[in-house]
């Protein structure tokens, strides 16, 4: 019992991280980069270049 729970944690585990890798290389191929999700810096900045330039 305790080695198919062991197994299902171990597939859990890789299944996330193999559609982890899925969504990074499917952004990559789109020319945004890893973290477009998140409001950092650098991203602000950019917007704000943007607006500027218009």
């Amino acid at each position: 019992m305790g080695l198919i729970v062991n197994i299902i944690i171990i597939a859990a585990i890789f299944g996330f991280a193999g559609y982890q890798i899925y969504r990074a290389i499917k952004r990559s191929r789109q020319g945004k980069c890893a973290a477009c999700d998140y409001d950092c810096e650098v991203k602000r900045m950019a917007d704000k270049a943007k607006k500027k330039a218009f």
